[in-house]
């Protein structure tokens, strides 16, 4: 029988060779039980092994298999299972047509901060989870052909670099990628992470890690764990976000969600907006209060000098953030203004729709909901009668669900079909999120759908949603998920906010 032929573990039949590594290689195969199509990964153990040491390989590499296997998020790669066959490791997984980052060479550095966005959204889900990579690098950074981006290989392949290393001296594959401290001996950590995204997304822009390229792994290992770097040259508008990425302190580097939002910021063209690589000042004397403290930059990260403060990337921050604090505060005001229009006799939402030539239902998709309240508990479930024609404006002139379930419901009736007036119900915080919103990541998504249904959506606390998702494809695929959703008021609209993934088969 043919390796194409073979079937692991009684149950994934080998059908493509699509790689190969120094792990090993992997497979499209069809998992004969659930008859739907996997990637099989084989890790071979390293011949220079004892067999006490490959027997250690397998089992650090099943435990880091079903840890990987706890992680649900779009970004990331499915692990559906770990088995064993013929005294080998097997990862069976989500298959998904794509090519590395190792892959597709030097990049423009706005592509490269949208690569690297989604990539921390993915690890933000994961350092939530408690769980460290471990392993970021170009060949672990998945795009596929819609431009969307993964992660793979949860601490699996620092399994094999690491047993290798005790048993013959000799680095497995290169360390350029890891975090100083890690270099010098220490425990990987979230901080760890942040540093491998950097060193990986620098590599991406300049074409070399930022300690470059040298065929001896020992060579590259002493760079690393010295903390110096290459300064970038091609970065633009991302070289202060790489610079904060790539700190030697891990205290002075963000946290996995700052450097998602640094690097959404470069993507939008807000570059200024984003967190630079200068540690805050302290907090000014009392007896000096005309210039407010900064937030740190980082979790854990210590004052620096005063005279941090001077530098022109520190004045052009401080400059931005009076003016976002300007905006708040119009915000604010604007709010007040309308709840105290709202209160004192303004128009219900049917009369504001009336006066405004058009009624209700011409904006909102008829429907017919069933509610249950137990409690704190709503569970409401919308049927979509007639799909919503597109509309201009703000929703704001919209009647105005009463409930976050409410909102989720009208939220999944208007896609795919009007997907202009469904952005409008996510949060400007939701849109920016590279793991979430984005309008062309978000055109991409829903134009391969032909249909969505939602049920059984249930409030969970003063301002969550779960609900049951089933997708159906252009190609006629199906998938089913659920979701929860946080959701904020804001012009007194319910709006949907972030999203967590909970499950997905």
């Amino acid at each position: 029988m043919s390796e194409e032929e073979r079937i692991v573990a009684g149950r994934y039949r080998l059908l493509e060779h699509i790689g190969s590594g120094g792990m090993g290689v992997i497979w499209r195969a069809d998992d004969e039980r659930l008859r739907r199509t996997v990637a099989v990964k084989q890790l071979r153990v390293p011949a220079e092994l004892s067999e006490p040491q490959g027997e250690e390989m397998v089992r650090r590499t099943m435990r880091e298999g079903r840890i990987a296997a706890r992680l649900h998020h779009p970004q990331l790669i499915t692990v559906y299972d770990v088995v064993t066959d013929g005294g080998q490791p097997y990862l069976i997984m989500e298959y998904f047509p794509s090519k590395s980052l190792a892959e597709r060479g030097t990049l423009p550095y706005d592509e490269v901060a949208r690569i690297g966005a989604e990539a921390a959204a993915a690890l933000m889900a994961a350092h939530e989870a408690g769980v460290v990579h471990r392993d970021v690098k170009p060949a672990n950074v998945l795009i596929g052909e819609d431009g969307t981006v993964k992660i793979t290989d949860f601490g699996i392949s620092r399994v094999i670099s690491d047993l290798t290393l005790t048993a013959t001296s000799t680095f497995a594959g290169t360390p350029a990628y890891l975090a100083p401290e890690v270099a010098r001996g220490g425990s990987a950590s979230f901080a760890a992470d942040v540093y491998s995204l950097g060193a990986t997304l620098y590599a991406a822009v300049e074409g070399a890690p930022p300690v470059g390229d040298d065929a001896n792994a020992m060579k590259l290992l002493y760079r690393v764990s010295s903390g110096e770097i290459t300064p970038p040259t091609h970065a633009g508008p991302m070289t202060d976000v790489l610079l904060w990425l790539l700190s030697d302190d891990p205290e002075k580097r963000p946290s996995m969600t700052e450097a998602r939002d640094a690097l959404a910021a470069v993507t939008e063209e807000r570059s200024d907006a984003a967190p630079v690589a200068v540690v805050p000042a302290a907090a000014p004397p009392a007896e000096a209060p005309t210039e407010a403290a900064e937030p740190a930059a980082g979790a854990g990260a210590s004052a620096a000098p005063a005279a941090a403060a001077a530098t022109p990337t520190a004045r052009r921050r401080r400059q931005v953030v009076a003016v976002a604090a300007g905006l708040v505060a119009v915000a604010v005001v604007a709010a007040l203004v309308t709840m105290l229009f709202n209160r004192n006799g303004a128009a219900s939402g049917d009369d504001r729709a009336a006066g405004g030539g058009s009624s209700s239902s011409a904006r909102k998709p008829a429907s017919t909901t069933t509610s249950t309240t137990t409690g704190t508990t709503t569970t409401e479930r919308t049927t979509t009668t007639t799909p919503p024609p597109a509309t201009s404006g703000t929703p704001t002139g919209q009647p105005v669900a009463a409930t976050p379930v409410a909102a989720v419901n009208e939220y999944y009736a208007l896609v795919p079909g009007n997907r202009d007036e469904a952005w409008k119900r996510l949060s400007p915080k939701f849109q920016q999120n590279p793991g979430g919103g984005r309008q062309g990541y978000y055109e991409r998504f829903w134009s391969n759908i032909s249909s969505v249904t939602a049920t059984g959506a249930v409030q969970v606390g003063t301002n969550k949603v779960q609900v049951n998702l089933v997708y159906t494809r252009k190609d006629g695929s199906q998938s089913r998920e659920r979701h929860e959703y946080t959701l904020v008021q804001q012009n007194g609209m319910w709006l949907l906010d972030s999203v967590r993934r909970l499950s997905a088969a």
